[in-house]
């Protein structure tokens, strides 16, 4: 192609642009899709620009936008397959958003330094009920206390902490 052809379809470019975009939209109802098959039909009328016979450019331009079109439509890759109610299942992502995890992170630790400085009886079942999560009725049977004492140091050891972690907010 020689240059002044180059600058010749060049103008074509800017000249129809708009009419090919809208025509690959009433097709497509996506832009998205609209502007790649704009696109499409600009380089193949490049590449094939020894083909055109000089008489009708727009018709020729407006004929390739629309054989892409169909062929785009027709297309297997873009076949849409609905999902059943239970394949969503499989989609969910149980994960916590990574946030999330640094913030349960941080609590958690924070927790567990605050039973530390607790003192005996109150800083082992704080430990062993928040930081390992065992229940009061588990531990009063590895301990041979009574659940009614563990209840008891858990309550205190709740109300110390309560006051420890506003003093570290303070």
């Amino acid at each position: 192609m020689i240059i002044i052809e180059k600058e010749q379809f060049a103008n074509y470019i800017r000249q129809y642009e708009r009419l090919i975009i809208t025509i690959c939209l009433s097709f497509t109802k996506n832009y998205f899709d609209a502007e790649d098959l704009a696109q499409q039909t600009f380089l193949s009328a490049y590449k094939n620009y020894e083909k055109f016979d000089g008489e009708n450019f727009k018709a020729w331009i407006t004929k390739i936008a629309a054989n892409k079109c169909k062929d785009f439509l027709k297309s297997p890759a873009r076949e849409v397959h609905s999902l059943e109610e239970d394949d969503y299942e499989y989609l969910k992502d149980g994960e916590d958003l990574p946030e999330e995890v640094v913030v349960k992170k941080y609590n958690a630790d924070r927790v567990n330094n605050l039973c530390n400085k607790l003192k005996d009886p109150y800083k082992s079942v704080a430990l062993s009920y928040f930081c390992e999560n065992i229940k009061l009725s588990d531990m009063a049977k590895n301990t041979g206390q009574s659940l009614k004492t563990l209840q008891t140091q858990l309550y205190r050891a709740k109300k110390m902490l309560k006051a420890l972690w506003r003093e570290e907010v303070i």
